[in-house]
């Protein structure tokens, strides 16, 4: 090679340096000052958030692995508070209701009520998969919108075991304001039954991720950061069974009334009903207000759980208890005989009423209880004093909760002297009220569960457990408490019991008030009231 193509060669590469160089220098100058503004303000746009991720509710099986409960996974178009302005909805949230066709006043109402308590609010639950493509289409021109999904919790069997699993419900203000809340807006929590009683098991644990999002608030990166990961919530396996829940139910049909049935080996409750009930998926849906008066201002009351908050006189069950009370107090003998029914029995100057309008003539305290004579037993409690027949029937459980469940469980009531002290006055009432109180009548009242524990109790001498809803998780149980009777006299009581009618009728006998039983003081039983219904389990009185 000569000095000439040497010279050659080094002018052709500087020229292609000098070029590289030149078009390196261009693109700098596109991108750091034609370009400035568009890559300055991506560069803002673009941040990594912070995303709560919440995790799938525990599902909830019968005793025999049916699935009552389940999730089911939905989307929600969200929007973000700043759309509802003091002035009214935005250009973005206007052309939303526009393309959706929503119901503007209903909508805005909605929003307002969430925009009390929440950054994002739900304009559109569950959305349909079109509505779902509009907002992911025209993204770019929706700031702020989002499609989120989530599960939301799917009553399989609707109104039939309501009141006894209950349904979960947007959290509230007093939920979050805990110490120990693990809750944030838009959580869903138990609200009753079981459903808030396994809270703990059933929720889970939120996980927390980052994303890289745009200004839009659109997800960009491909790939998020996990800082805490998902823990779904556990299942739970309650101790009702769906066949017997069913058979229950078509018992029950269209009466306003309720069943429960126990079994006295373990005090696991095998079915229980309450009759109108209500559908729990609208609670977990989205809930109109209008449709949430409608259910409270209705007068069949279908959220009202009769199994545990109604009380009713225990009527003629209770006189198992009067007659324990009498033996234990030495008051009577298993042999013993007092005046004769002639249909009646006179206190003062009021006469009160047997069941037996003829009466039942001599009985001995066997007979008396078979044939479930009132005379008897208004002699019977006159022999005791209040609070002696009142201990004997806390002892059975009778006034005072029953079940770890039901957080609005009522106690009933059991009147003692202090009780009748303070309702009548001291020295204002008499020992008359013995004469209700042993048949089962007057102030005392009791729940329909309690009347199944009551009869458990009588069956197994109180070995039986206190009642529960759940198996696994394994609930903590008290333990059984032995009843203070002699084991012979409650072997004589489980023998000679009235039947589940409340009363051992003989053949023929008049049908005249059956469980009701009288009202306070010798009143005739209320007409409609619903009746208690104990269920039957193989061999085991409940």
């Amino acid at each position: 090679m000569n000095g000439h193509d040497l010279t050659v060669r080094h002018a052709l590469l500087r020229t292609i340096i000098i070029v590289a160089f030149a078009i390196l220098v261009v693109n700098l100058f596109h991108l750091t000052v034609i370009r400035h503004s568009y890559y300055q303000d991506q560069a803002l746009e673009n941040r990594q958030d912070r995303f709560r991720v919440k995790a799938p509710r525990g599902r909830i099986y019968d005793r025999d692995g049916n699935l009552l409960v389940a999730n089911l996974y939905i989307a929600d178009i969200i929007v973000p508070r700043k759309c509802l302005t003091p002035a009214g909805p935005d250009s973005t949230l206007n052309r939303l209701i526009e393309w959706f066709g929503l119901d503007r006043y209903e909508t805005l109402d909605r929003l307002q009520q969430q925009a009390a308590r929440r950054d994002q609010l739900v304009l559109v639950p569950d959305a349909s998969p079109a509505r779902i493509f509009t907002v992911e289409e025209r993204g770019r021109d929706l700031p702020g919108v989002k499609v989120v999904t989530r599960s939301r919790r799917q009553y399989l069997f609707g109104p039939l075991f309501a009141h006894a699993i209950g349904y979960v419900g947007e959290v509230n203000q007093a939920e979050l304001d805990t110490t120990t809340s693990a809750y944030a807006q838009g959580d869903y929590v138990g609200k009753m039954g079981v459903e808030e009683a396994m809270e703990p098991a059933l929720r889970g644990i939120a996980g927390i991720k980052l994303e890289e999002v745009n200004a839009s608030g659109r997800i960009v990166g491909q790939k998020p950061i996990w800082v805490r990961d998902v823990v779904p919530g556990t299942d739970v396996e309650v101790t009702l069974s769906l066949r017997l829940q069913q058979r229950l139910a078509t018992a029950i049909g269209d009466r306003p009334a309720c069943a429960v049935a126990l079994d006295v080996r373990t005090g696991e409750v095998l079915a229980a009903y309450s009759n109108p009930s209500f559908d729990p998926n609208l609670m977990s849906g989205s809930l109109t207000t209008t449709q949430w008066n409608e259910l409270i201002s209705d007068p069949d009351k279908p959220l009202f759980n009769r199994i545990t908050q109604a009380t009713y006189p225990p009527a003629s069950l209770f006189k198992t208890i009067t007659s324990l009370a009498g033996l234990s107090g030495g008051h009577i003998s298993t042999t013993s005989s007092l005046e004769p029914c002639g249909g009646g029995w006179t206190y003062g100057n009021r006469y009160f009423r047997c069941w037996k309008k003829g009466g039942h003539g001599y009985l001995d305290h066997t007979g008396a209880m078979m044939n479930s004579c009132d005379t008897f037993y208004y002699q019977l409690g006159m022999r005791m004093q209040v609070d002696e027949l009142a201990a004997a029937a806390r002892a059975f459980g009778l006034g005072s909760r029953v079940t770890t469940e039901f957080r609005d469980e009522v106690k009933g009531n059991v009147p003692d002297a202090a009780w009748y002290d303070k309702h009548m006055g001291k020295g204002k009432w008499s020992r008359g009220v013995l004469m209700n109180t042993s048949i089962g009548q007057g102030e005392l009242l009791v729940t329909p569960i309690q009347m199944a524990v009551e009869a458990g109790r009588l069956a197994t001498s109180g070995a039986m457990p206190d009642p529960v809803f759940v198996r696994t998780p394994a609930p903590v149980r008290r333990q059984p408490r032995p009843l203070p009777f002699r084991a012979d006299h409650v072997l004589g009581a489980r023998s000679h019991a009235p039947d589940r009618e409340g009363r051992h009728r003989p053949r023929g006998a008049p049908q005249d008030g059956g469980g009701g039983g009288q009202d306070r003081h010798g009143a005739e039983p209320a007409r409609g009231r619903p009746r208690l219904v104990h269920g039957l389990c193989p061999g085991h009185l409940a």
